[in-house]
């Protein structure tokens, strides 16, 4: 009896709620993400929400439920209920219901699998030859794509589920269905790899549907959107119902590169801080320990002191302006890096102008990595870690390539640029190393060139058997006598006020003295300003010393065309790296497999016998390039290793030998280097590339 009196008030309840409601308003519970009926049975989705912030907003009390569609357009027929939400129309509605301004408007477009196609648009699909669509049956979108392309044919489904497992097929060109729904299936049925186009198709308002006998009520909406619209509300529930599935390709696709790019160069740029701030640390402990140890030595020769303070001071203002020089030399890149790529961002310019854009980042890029080789010199230079390697060398090649690298450079300059041999010198076979004295004479050509206006740049040149002389004389500023003694100094330029006008990081000559030096030679400056300045240096033929081998110990190599395609593997746990390296091989690679650590590779290897070229990344997590290598040798000795890594010290090269790579390539790398190396895919020989 007790539950029979319960149930009795409940129903009074519901009945008297029911109705004491004003209106009552209707939608589909089968149409996600707009309105539809969640697990607990409850009609939640983006009109709901519109509804509900319109009734809280008036307090008025109107009744929402939800049906299926039929059922409710019955009602609303019948006057059962005084409107329907979520109603889709066109600017030309019928006259027999009163129709509110549009919640939202929606549309269909293509769908497509980002596995098949990288970009999908209205004229890849008129190309394709017989492209094959999937989408509901509807005669005005299978009438659209027949106008667009008549060799088409269609796969008609009944269920979202249907249309996007259609997708997995690569037989299938791509689908046509309702936008915002697709995407929240494709989410819903985790398949992250469908996309929808830009490309809109069938645009449509979408609102209320009221009952003529209701115009109140139809006010209320106009009016209740037309305040959320104003107050922000709106934009929330757009936001957490209609956003996520509403985002173009152009939100990534077309600036990833441009972001990717300005990030890497970011990165490199607070790497080499790093290094300048190590640098720099080093200096000034010990220049502390010195001045410690000059106090505790001899206190009574105040002269010492006064000098060591002296150049305490000096150190301090070479150091102040050598950061000053080093952050005009990064800024200075980074302002064409980050400017540019931003322009690139923010406007569509013709694709000449985003080549000559792109060109200048390089160039930048370009500019950063040369600052940071010359650090990274001057640092081994320091630390002692910088080893000289004897080998048989051609001077007058050297100095042909060297003449033909800087004439355009001088040509643009209106300048002489001279290179004189002295053949009277009987000769013999001449040993140093080969990138040191390339690196000595690079150094000077290029001081000479950037500090010379007018006139003319000699590069003069003698060899005999137990030495080569060489000397850069230029007819440019010059240097003063009082700054001649520190100018191989590191930190220092000859003039900052000259210097300002100059671009470059004021290392070159100090890594000149220290390569002159390492390979037992002396260096000299001969300099008037306004008249020119002289650079001559002797290096003796290390004949005695010489392994007679090349610069790194390996043996060039025969660079051919490629003429085939190749199953790769990058082994590199770098995401940045390895996508870079993926565009870079996609032209020559029939498959690209990707392990992110060594143990990754080993086993990948195992499982793909046939794989013919490994990119194999040194510094990995789990387990490093070396130990992956000697493990693939194991078992595998004809798969093409190319190791590829940031650092370049002679240490790390005889390691890539030993442990069974057969090529080497630096970061950052070069495709055209990269390429020169695969060239050689079946010799067993090693090829060094660095920049």
């Amino acid at each position: 009896m007790r539950n029979c009196i319960l149930l009795f008030v409940i129903f009074v309840l519901i009945t008297s709620t029911k109705a004491w409601a004003q209106y009552e308003v209707m939608f589909s519970n089968n149409y996600p993400p707009y309105h539809y009926s969640n697990e607990k049975d409850e009609l939640v989705g983006f009109n709901v929400d519109i509804i509900n912030a319109i009734k809280n907003l008036y307090n008025t009390p109107i009744e929402v439920n939800g049906g299926r569609w039929k059922k409710i357009n019955e009602a609303l027929e019948s006057g059962k209920i005084q409107a329907i939400g979520g109603t889709h129309y066109y600017d030309n509605q019928d006259n027999d219901y009163i129709y509110t301004r549009s919640t939202i408007n929606t549309s269909h477009c293509f769908l497509y699998n980002k596995k098949y196609y990288n970009r999908f648009t209205i004229e890849l699909l008129r190309s394709i030859k017989q492209p094959i669509v999937a989408l509901w049956e509807n005669d005005v979108l299978v009438h659209y794509v027949l106008s667009v392309n008549p060799s088409a044919r269609f796969i008609f489904v009944s269920s979202y589920k249907e249309l996007l497992n259609t997708l997995d097929r690569e037989d299938v060109t791509c689908v046509i269905a309702q936008r915002i729904g697709s995407m929240y299936y494709a989410k819903k049925l985790g398949k992250s790899y469908v996309r929808a186009s830009d490309h809109r198709i069938l645009e449509r308002n979408m609102g209320f549907k009221v009952s003529k006998d209701s115009p109140e009520l139809a006010e209320i909406l106009n009016n209740g959107l037309e305040v959320i619209l104003s107050n922000g509300e709106y934009q929330h529930i757009y936001d957490k119902w209609i956003k996520q599935y509403n985002r173009t390709e152009s939100d990534w696709h077309d600036y990833l590169k441009y972001i990717l790019l300005a990030g890497f160069l970011v990165l490199t740029s607070l790497s080499l801080l790093l290094i300048i701030n190590r640098i720099l640390q080093v200096k000034v402990k010990k220049r502390t320990e010195d001045l410690q140890q000059q106090l505790e030595l001899n206190s009574r020769i105040m002269i010492e002191l006064e000098e060591q303070k002296f150049r305490a001071e000096e150190s301090d203002k070479m150091k102040s302006a050598f950061l000053a020089n080093m952050s005009h030399e990064i800024r200075t890149p980074m302002n064409g890096i980050l400017g540019f790529a931003e322009l690139l961002k923010l406007k569509d310019y013709k694709h000449e102008e985003q080549l000559q854009f792109v060109n200048i980042i390089l160039q930048s890029g370009e500019r950063i990595l040369s600052t940071i080789n010359n650090i990274i010199d001057v640092s081994k230079l320091e630390s002692g870690a910088e080893k000289k390697q004897i080998s048989q060398v051609n001077i007058k090649k050297i100095m042909n390539e060297l003449q033909s690298f800087f004439t355009p450079e001088a040509t643009s300059k209106s300048l002489q640029l001279i290179f004189n041999e002295d053949t009277t010198s009987s000769t013999c076979n001449f040993y140093t190393d080969e990138y040191k004295l390339n690196s000595i004479l690079t150094n000077l050509i290029k001081n000479a060139l950037k500090f010379t206006v007018k006139g003319s740049v000699q590069v003069n040149y003698s060899i005999n058997n137990t030495h080569a002389e060489f000397s850069v004389v230029d007819t440019g500023i010059g240097i003063a006598k009082n700054k001649q003694a520190a100018i191989f100094n590191q930190f220092v330029q000859a003039d900052s006020s000259h210097a300002r006008g100059y671009e470059g990081s004021g290392l070159g000559l100090s890594i000149s003295k220290g390569y002159v030096q390492l390979l037992d030679g002396d260096i000299y400056l001969k300099s008037e300003p306004g008249k020119g300045t002289t650079f001559s240096f002797r290096i003796p033929n290390n004949l005695m010393e010489s392994n007679h081998t090349s610069g790194n110990g390996f043996e060039p190599l025969e660079i051919k065309p490629i003429l085939s395609k190749y199953k790769i593997l990058i082994a590199e746990d770098d995401p940045i790296s390895f996508n870079i390296l993926k565009q870079v091989l996609n032209d020559v690679a029939e498959s690209i497999l990707h392990a992110k650590n060594g143990k990754e590779a080993v086993e990948l290897i195992k499982n793909n016998p046939d794989t013919e070229i490994i990119l194999m990344d040194i510094k990995m997590p789990e387990l490093d390039g070396f130990k992956a290598t000697e493990l693939i040798r194991e078992f595998n000795k004809t798969v093409f290793i190319i190791a590829q890594t940031a650092y370049a010290q002679d240490n790390y090269i005889e390691e890539v030998r030993v442990a069974g790579c057969n090529a080497y390539i630096s970061k950052p790398i070069s495709q055209q280097k990269l390429f020169e190396i695969i060239s050689t895919y079946k010799k067993q020989e090693i090829l060094i590339a660095q920049e």
